[in-house]
């Protein structure tokens, strides 16, 4: 043998498992994945109610504002159920009847009435749409009241 020795060569096993070289990158993996992880899952479940509660707050200003202006509510019932449609699929949520219009005078288009949208919108958890369904556990909600126009012509 050489008059060099290897590096842990004649140590005690125990001495040899204690030693710290080249754990720092393990430890570093491990570590990383195991705070980045949770911390993305977060994010994206953030993500997904911040989005549910800015279609919430368009969907109840909109839908009062269409039926506040609309004399037919036919066709005001037609053009919010379109709208909430396409607002819902703009934020990535499911389509679904989530806004309930209430009117102080019948019809709706009473001048000098006030309509009120309420929207409740159930907000998915990624990942455990399985366990869940398609609905999660978390759910927002927005309500916008409109006064309607006490001088509009009625037809």
């Amino acid at each position: 043998m050489s008059g060099k020795r290897r590096a842990g060569a004649d140590l005690p096993i125990r001495d040899a498992l204690g030693r710290e070289d080249g754990n720092a990158i393990v430890e570093f993996v491990v570590l990383s994945a195991a705070l980045l992880i949770p911390s993305l899952y977060l994010v994206l479940t953030l993500g997904n109610v911040q989005a549910a509660v800015f279609a919430a707050d368009t969907i109840s200003r909109d839908v009062a504002r269409i039926h506040a202006t609309e004399n037919d509510p036919q066709r005001a019932a037609e053009r919010a159920a379109r709208h909430t449609e396409m607002v819902l699929e703009d934020h990535g949520l499911a389509p679904a009847d989530v806004a309930t219009i209430r009117c102080s005078e019948d019809p709706c288009a009473t001048p000098g009435g006030s309509i009120t949208a309420r929207v409740r919108i159930q907000v998915p958890v990624p990942g455990l749409g399985p366990v869940l369904g398609e609905t999660g556990p978390v759910a927002v909600g927005a309500e916008h009241a409109v006064q309607v126009d006490q001088y509009r012509a009625v037809p």
